[in-house]
């Protein structure tokens, strides 16, 4: 453990609400992973069960403890979790996932060959039919990629240098997914990322999540807060602000496009799979697979 007064390299960040049923696993499993020079910050978000009871009671001189009395929600969670880290890297767990065993060693190793964040390959649990995600390795030219399709990448999964969190304007409030628009900002300025071919997070689904609530997903495209992220990583990326928005790309769209969407959308699946031609043969597949199903576009 971090001696008395010592600053430790890692900080991983737990919000918490209402949360006694996983929390438990969730910091168990993650404090086995951690690093003895680490620290593990939880906030309480004004729960009205025991998740703090059960949060302060592991025993673990790791684990940091805050708490306030009035619901923060997301964004302003994650700020704060963000101001009151102190180590080089920062890490997210949520507080109704699994941390596997490797994750922190592994995602590290990345940091330390170059990388400025790091995401991994994860696993669903909890969902009536289990979802499995092929493991795919994304190297930095992959990785900002698929941003602009979907956000391929669990906050829980997240491993990332402080000072280029920071450096990209940190979690804003306002944007209704907190952690894309973080991401889409950070490799808009210049942020080195990659994604580990091995899972190192299994992710609950569950009813109760914000995620999961009817129309969430299609609010995306109407979040301005999201869309000036979006456009300013297709500047850096295509050298032009005058992109389709998800509003136009019809992402959640699970078949084909009307006529007029299709000439709306077809001159951006072209550019993207244009795009797609440096990769290596895996990335250039599956990139090119998931903007078919993201984006609703078949080939004639």
């Amino acid at each position: 453990m971090c001696q008395s007064g010592a600053v430790p390299r890692l900080s991983v960040l737990m919000p918490a609400r209402n949360a006694e049923r996983t929390i438990g696993e969730a910091l168990r499993s993650t404090l086995r992973d951690l690093p003895r020079d680490a620290e593990l910050i939880v906030l309480d978000d004004a729960s009205s069960d025991r998740t703090l009871e059960i949060a302060s009671s592991t025993g673990d001189s790791r684990v940091k403890i805050d708490s306030v009395t009035e619901n923060l929600g997301v964004a302003l969670a994650a700020e704060r979790l963000l101001e009151a880290a102190s180590g080089e890297l920062i890490a997210r767990m949520d507080s109704d996932d699994v941390c596997l065993p490797g994750r922190f060693r592994s995602e590290i190793g990345a940091i330390d060959r170059g990388a400025d964040i790091v995401f991994s390959m994860f696993q669903v649990i909890g969902a009536n039919r289990p979802k499995l995600i092929p493991p795919i390795r994304f190297g930095a030219a992959a990785a900002q990629l698929a941003l602009l399709i979907d956000c391929p990448y669990p906050h829980s999964t997240s491993l990332g240098r402080a000072e280029v969190l920071l450096a990209a304007g940190g979690y804003r409030e306002g944007a209704i997914a907190e952690d894309y628009d973080l991401w889409l900002r950070a490799a808009a300025n210049g942020a080195n990322m990659v994604r580990l071919g091995r899972p190192t997070v299994l992710i609950r689904k569950s009813a109760t999540q914000v995620t999961a609530a009817v129309g969430w997903r299609e609010s995306l495209a109407y979040d301005p807060v999201l869309e000036r992220s979006y456009q300013e990583l297709t500047n850096v990326v295509w050298g032009t602000r005058e992109t389709p928005w998800f509003r136009d790309l019809a992402f959640t769209r699970a078949g084909p496009l009307s006529a007029e969407g299709r000439a709306a959308v077809e001159p951006f699946v072209q550019r993207f799979l244009g795009s797609l031609s440096g990769l290596s043969p895996l990335e250039h597949w599956y990139l090119g697979r998931r903007a078919r199903q993201e984006l609703g576009w078949r080939s004639r």
